[in-house]
């Protein structure tokens, strides 16, 4: 399979696994209960169908300081991320390659009260205008893809962000007190196939190299142990006793890392802190974005921020709102749904 039907067959991918019961009942609608179930970790898979409210942790930033500060959230999946930061006075915007996914985080976000946008694309592609965001957020997603589109990501990541803006991204630690004894020597025959959505594990030395080449800053913090994206929000959903006792412990022993610096080193999950120390916010696009966004709910309103992902040009919403056109490159790209579909192997030719 090449890649343009690679990425064809995620974009188009549908999650919705089971037949929905009769007299199913519940505020969170059958196809999220299943997508909560894929994404949220093995501990959710047994819940599907049982979660009766959407499990929607604290995001782990700080509330925005100003108004109408721009959240990336790159893999926004079913929303949770979306919604966690518009609770911190964000406007969030998330980015995947499925766009069931995209539907449904629409969804989501209108159960929870929440104004925010979505847009179909690839992490090695960003399809937003440069200098533009204030955070770039992501959650057991980036681990996913290749070397060569991890590194890509890093770049557009850079690119879209303005001076001062920041990023918060989770990656697993190949050092890892679990990783290291199971789950790093699983992926190895996998990891160097370039289609493959298995999990890469890297050092935390290894993520510096790759991080350095682009921003002059790297830190890093502890996330979690005995697995990738364990929460403390978890517990008010997980009931399996063993499973519990994992999350306290994973809780307990990132609280060490506070006390005992070096135990860091030995998360499972960790997040990475950098930021950008040039570039001048694009005021004028911001401007017209935050126009359409205070006078009406449409996810179109997110046209002004974005560019074409192969010639970072200007793109122009056509009269039927189908298709959005880049005059510099000679393509357009499709809209489904009122989301842009801005993945370049998918564009057509003018």
């Amino acid at each position: 399979m090449d890649t343009k039907e690679f990425e064809e067959s995620k974009i188009f991918e549908k999650l919705d696994y089971e037949q929905e019961p009769e007299n199913y009942k519940s505020l969170i609608p059958w196809i999220v209960q299943q997508q909560i179930g894929a994404t949220n970790g093995i501990h959710y898979a047994s819940l599907i169908g049982q979660l009766k409210d959407y499990p929607i942790p604290e995001i782990p930033l700080p509330a925005a300081t100003r108004e109408n500060q721009l959240l990336l959230d790159l893999g926004c999946g079913w929303g949770r991320w979306l919604v966690a930061s518009s609770k911190k006075n964000y406007i969030p915007i998330g980015l995947d390659i499925r766009l069931e996914f995209l539907q449904t985080a629409q969804k989501v976000m209108s159960d929870n009260n929440t104004k925010g946008y979505t847009v179909a694309a690839d992490l090695q592609e960003l399809p937003f205008k440069s200098n533009i965001m204030d955070v770039v957020w992501s959650f057991s997603v980036i681990q996913h893809t290749h070397l060569t589109r991890l590194e890509s990501c890093i770049k557009e990541i850079h690119r879209v962000l303005h001076m001062g803006g920041q990023t918060k991204l989770e990656f697993p630690n190949k050092n890892g007190l679990r990783n290291r004894f199971g789950p790093v020597k699983s992926v190895e025959s996998e990891k160097d196939e370039y289609n493959s959505w298995c999990v890469r594990y890297y050092s935390v030395a290894e993520y510096e190299q790759f991080f350095r080449k682009q921003f002059d800053n790297f830190s890093f913090q502890n996330h979690s142990f005995l697995g990738i994206g364990v929460l403390e929000d978890d517990l008010n959903h997980i009931r399996n006793k063993k499973t519990r006792w994992q999350i306290q412990l994973s809780l307990l022993l990132s609280r060490l890392t506070s006390l005992i610096r070096p135990l860091m080193y030995l998360s499972d999950s960790i997040y990475i802190d950098v930021r950008k120390n040039s570039g001048s916010i694009d005021q004028s696009s911001l401007n017209d974005f935050l126009k359409n966004h205070s006078e009406k709910q449409d996810n179109l309103n997110i046209v002004p921020l974005l560019c074409c992902p192969l010639s970072k040009g200007n793109l122009t919403l056509t009269q039927d709102a189908n298709y959005l056109v880049s005059a510099t490159a000679g393509r357009k790209y499709r809209i489904i749904n009122k989301i842009p579909l801005l993945i370049s192997s998918q564009s057509e030719p003018l």
